[in-house]
């Protein structure tokens, strides 16, 4: 998947950056289409000089420092800037690793961007090679010029260099775009609480997630429908259950997506809200109703709310790959996502983590909470979380592996650091479906137990 998001440039070619072939290139000629802020044309493969290698750097870092961008070789300008003739491009690998090169050594910090070769069927080890840079937050990218950093920037068509004001003010707008985030993702993650009940000892995990990079997502009657109809076939759940969503509807910039059988927007399993910036939550039910029943027997237990693992493990997966999607694919946002993980409610009396039905319980000396409990937070690239895989496993570990923490746990143990599945620690119910899921999404199956 191409990092670049872009619905300027998805809308010009009429097709999604990852699908773009050498015909819609070609179109930009037949079309005239002129340079940009966010699109630029080069006749021919930057050289090996010195010079050369510094424009690729400065035409990289100046897409990263406005708005992301094509830098696309193979394509005459005319004096206008417009495309006016096809010329072609060696596409073989070397010439891609020396791209990755050469930006490498000469940007920093290194911003985000895909070398993408695309053939033209008539020429075949030819066409066009693309360089598409994404949206950075890393922001203001540096160029060595004449043993100086330089700032560049795309003023329309054409670079400028930022002042030294500027590159001040685009430090102090990095650092206070790192606040804005999470003081976003605590306040979606209110918003969500108020919709999720906690009597008969019910305990929630609530994923939220806010990207760095904020999309743009038009919220009207025809969104509505279309996401009606993708949630009425779409399993919530990474491990299938049977849980399911029953409704969508509209809440200020934002969907409000839940379980209830009513028009009512208390969740009774599951909840969601997607922002139309591209952040959003996602909570789910992962009480250990069996055990609490059991323990619901005898007075002092009466009040203990319990958490089922498995049932945490698989909501912070869910999470995870439901709100990335939301973020990428329709809000077309891009970059990192800050993501918190908050256990609720944690204040109306003792919390306990259970194993299920798993004959473990002597392994660990677990702590029952008593006390509020700070959320589990990690940062992570949206693309990596969007698809099940190694990624979307090592993600969800960091996250759980510190809510276990809590409870004096040393860490979750259906799952590994590296991105892998530990079956004996999932019940007997839940292995085949896991088994099923790791070798459909490339994840490995690990057998080994914890000392």
């Amino acid at each position: 998947m191409v990092a670049l998001r872009s619905r300027r440039l998805d809308a010009l070619f009429g097709v999604r950056l990852d699908d773009v072939q050498a015909q819609h290139l070609q179109a930009l000629v037949t079309q005239q289409v002129p340079e940009a802020f966010d699109l630029e044309y080069k006749a021919e493969l930057y050289g090996s000089s010195d010079s050369d290698k510094r424009a690729l750097a400065t035409d990289v870092a100046a897409l990263a420092n406005t708005d992301g961008g094509l830098l696309v070789l193979g394509i005459v300008e005319d004096d206008q800037a417009r495309a006016a003739r096809v010329l072609g491009v060696s596409i073989a690998e070397s010439e891609c690793r020396r791209v990755f090169q050469v930006i490498g050594s000469q940007v920093v910090p290194l911003p985000v961007f895909d070398v993408l070769p695309v053939e033209d069927q008539a020429t075949p080890g030819h066409g066009f090679l693309v360089v598409a840079v994404a949206r950075s937050p890393l922001g203001p990218h540096a160029v060595l010029v004449n043993e100086g950093l330089r700032y560049p920037r795309r003023n329309g068509a054409v670079i400028r260099y930022l002042s030294e004001p500027e590159v001040a003010t685009a430090y102090r707008q990095r650092f206070a775009e790192a606040h804005r985030q999470s003081d976003r993702a605590r306040e979606i993650e209110r918003q969500i609480l108020s919709r999720l009940p906690t009597q008969d000892n019910r305990c929630w995990v609530v994923v939220s997630l806010v990207p760095d990079l904020q999309g743009e997502l038009l919220i009207d009657q025809a969104l509505l429908r279309q996401l009606q109809q993708e949630l009425r076939d779409h399993r919530p759940m990474v491990l299938p259950t049977s849980l399911a969503w029953t409704q969508v509807a509209v809440g200020r910039r934002c969907l409000l997506v839940g379980d209830a059988m009513d028009n009512s927007l208390a969740a009774r399993w599951l909840a969601a809200e997607l922002h139309s910036d591209g952040a959003g939550a996602f909570a789910v039910n992962a009480s250990d109703m069996v055990r609490a029943a059991r323990l619901g027997m005898t007075p002092d237990a009466a009040a203990e709310r319990w958490l089922h693992d498995e049932q945490v493990v698989n909501g912070i997966l869910s999470g995870l790959r439901f709100l990335s999607r939301h973020a990428r694919e329709r809000a077309a946002a891009g970059g990192n996502g800050l993501v918190r993980v908050l256990v609720h409610p944690v204040d109306e009396g003792p919390v306990c983590l259970g194993i299920g039905d798993r004959n473990l319980m002597g392994l660990f000396n677990q702590a029952v909470l008593r006390v509020p409990l700070e959320p589990a937070l990690c940062v992570a690239p949206l693309d990596s979380l969007t698809a099940d895989g190694p990624d979307l496993v090592a993600t969800a570990y960091l996250l759980a592996s510190d809510l276990c923490q809590a409870f004096g746990q040393a860490e979750v143990l259906q799952l590994t650091r590296d991105g892998r599945l530990r079956l004996p620690y999932w019940s007997r119910s839940w292995q085949q479906q896991v088994s099923a899921w790791a070798e459909a999404s490339g994840v490995t199956i690990s057998t080994e137990t914890l000392p």
